[in-house]
C-alpha cells in the first residue's frame, strides 16, 4: 500500500493484531527487556535481547512489548528497557519477520501528537504491519514537569492527542486546530495500511471505561485477583467485543509443579500450575496475556526456554500475513 493513500480497512485485518488477539483463545507475550532482577540497571546487549526475541518468535509468543519511559527517575526503580520505544521497534522489525511488536505503553501527553501519528504509521509500515500502539498517561510526575505539562492537565491532553492523531491518519491536506497548536498547509504522512493504527489503551488513563469502549481498539491492564478482574472485564466488554489483554510479573519457579504465590502485579509459580492459570484466564474472556521477568530470581533466558518448552504450546500465535 502506498504511504501517502488513506485506509479504510479496519485494524483488525492487520497481521499484527490477528497474531495477537485471534479471539476464543489466549495468546502470549513478552516483556522487553528479557532480563531479570535488574529493573534499575537492565541489560543492553541489543544484540542478545534480539536473539532473545527471535526465540521467542521462533517458540510461539505472539507479540514482543516495549515500554516508554522518558526520564529515568531513581524514585521509581525502573528504567524500562532504556532505548526510546521507536527506533527500537523499526530495529526489532528489521530483525523479526512474524511476531507483533507493541508499546505498552507510549506516554502520549508529553509527546506531540503530529510526531506520534508519524512515528506510529511508520512502524506500522516498516513492521509489515505488525505494530500494536499502546498509550498512557503515565505515572511519573517528574516527567510532566519536565515537558511542560501540568499533571492535573494529563487526562484532557490525552484525549487531545488521540483526537489529533486520528485526524492527521484519516485525512489529507486538512487542517487540525486543537489547543495547543494547528496544523494548517500541511499534511502527515506516511497513512497507516489500515484506518489507523491499532490503538490499545494501557490502564485507567484518567478516563472512564465509557471513553475506552468507544476510542479504544482493545484495552491492556495490569495483573489483579481473578475475582476482581472478571469484574473488571465484564465492565470492558459492556456492549462491545473488543480484545482484552492483562501484564502478569512472573518469577517462574524451577520446580515445574510449584504452586502460586504473589509477588507484585504477578506470581512465583511453577510452569504447570502456570498453564492452569493462564487457561483460567482464557475461560474467563482474557486475550492476550503479556509476561514480564523483570521481576524474576532465574536468568531470562533459561526461563524463555521454560516457558517455550511447557507453557507456550498450550497458547503458541500462529504467522498472519
Amino acid at each position: 500500500m502506498s504511504p501517502f493513500s488513506l485506509s479504510d480497512a479496519p485494524v483488525t485485518t492487520l497481521p499484527g493484531f490477528r497474531r495477537t488477539f485471534p479471539r476464543g483463545r489466549l495468546t502470549l507475550g513478552i516483556a522487553l527487556p528479557l532480563v531479570a532482577g535488574s529493573a534499575e540497571h537492565p541489560a543492553v546487549d541489543i544484540g542478545r535481547q534480539v536473539e532473545l526475541i527471535r526465540r521467542a518468535e521462533e517458540g510461539g509468543f505472539a507479540t514482543a512489548w516495549l515500554r516508554d519511559i522518558p526520564l529515568r527517575v531513581a524514585d521509581f526503580g525502573d528504567v524500562g528497557q532504556v532505548w526510546d520505544p521507536f527506533p527500537y521497534l523499526g530495529y526489532l522489525a528489521a530483525s523479526t519477520s512474524e511476531i507483533a511488536l507493541g508499546t505498552a505503553a507510549v506516554v502520549a501527553p508529553v509527546r506531540h501528537p503530529l510526531h506520534l501519528a508519524k512515528e506510529a504509521a511508520s512502524v506500522d509500515h516498516l513492521s509489515g504491519g505488525r505494530f500494536l500502539f499502546g498509550i498512557a498517561t503515565g505515572d511519573r510526575p517528574v516527567e510532566y514537569k519536565a515537558f511542560g505539562l501540568e499533571e492535573g492537565a494529563r487526562a484532557d491532553v490525552f484525549r487531545e492527542n488521540l483526537d489529533v492523531m486520528d485526524q492527521a491518519w484519516t485525512t489529507e491536506n486538512q487542517g487540525i486546530r486543537w489547543s495547543r497548536g494547528r496544523m494548517w498547509g500541511g499534511d502527515i504522512v506516511p497513512k497507516p495500511l489500515a484506518v489507523r493504527p491499532p490503538v490499545l489503551t494501557v490502564g485507567s488513563c484518567l478516563q472512564s471505561m465509557e471513553w475506552h469502549r468507544e476510542h479504544a481498539d482493545a484495552h491492556l491492564t495490569y495483573h489483579r485477583p481473578l475475582p476482581t478482574q472478571q469484574k473488571y472485564l465484564a465492565e470492558w466488554r459492556d456492549g462491545v467485543d473488543k480484545p482484552f489483554g492483562m501484564n502478569i510479573a512472573l518469577d517462574l519457579h524451577p520446580d515445574l509443579d510449584a504452586e502460586p504465590g504473589p509477588i507484585k502485579f504477578g506470581w512465583s509459580v511453577g510452569a504447570r500450575p502456570l498453564v492452569r492459570i493462564l487457561h483460567e484466564l482464557e475461560a474467563m474472556g482474557v486475550d492476550h496475556c503479556i509476561l514480564g521477568l523483570k521481576r524474576g530470581t532465574r536468568p531470562a533466558d533459561e526461563v524463555l526456554e521454560e516457558l517455550i518448552e511447557h507453557v507456550v504450546p498450550d497458547f503458541a500465535a500462529t504467522a498472519c500475513s
